[in-house]
Parts: structure tokens; C-alpha cells; sequence
């Protein structure tokens, strides 16, 4: 499995328990709590990431495309719940 999908893997897993345990905390107002809990976790984790493939010599152009995707991807799906779900 490629790194990439283990970090949108790793996203998605986060996002869930977060929404999990925003929902028993507080129903929808937790849900938003916790997506917006959700997106700075996010790019910390993906900034790490990214820190982590320059330091094994790839360079920061090459790195931020998957920057993107990974940050991205997880971050529209919890942008979609926070607009179905959260207030």
C-alpha cells in the first residue's frame, strides 16, 4: 500500500472518531466542534508527512502536490459532513 493512501486512510480514520465522538458529546454542534477540531490536526499530521519525504531527498515541489491530495481529499469530505451534519 502506497504511502498516499495510508495518509488518506489515516485521515478519513480520524475524521471518523472525531465525528463519533462529537456526535455522543454534543450532537451536532459536536460535530461541528470536532471538524473544526478536525482540519488543524490534519495539516499538522500532513505537514509532518510532507517533512518527512523531503528529509528521505525529495524536494518541497515534488512533496506539495501530495500535500495537497493528502490534506485535500479528507478535508472536503469533513467540509461536506460539516455542512450536512454540523451547525
Amino acid at each position: 500500500m502506497s504511502p498516499t493512501t495510508q495518509t488518506l486512510l489515516i485521515g478519513f480514520a480520524l475524521l471518523a472518531v472525531l465525528i463519533g465522538a462529537g456526535r455522543l458529546i454534543g450532537q451536532a454542534t459536536g460535530i461541528t466542534k470536532a471538524i473544526k477540531l478536525f482540519f488543524p490536526l490534519w495539516f499538522v499530521y500532513c505537514a509532518w508527512h510532507m517533512s518527512i519525504g523531503m528529509g528521505h531527498g525529495y524536494s518541497f515541489l515534488s512533496e506539495l502536490p501530495l500535500l495537497l491530495i493528502n490534506f485535500g481529499v479528507p478535508a472536503m469530505v469533513a467540509w461536506f459532513v460539516l455542512k450536512k451534519w454540523g451547525r
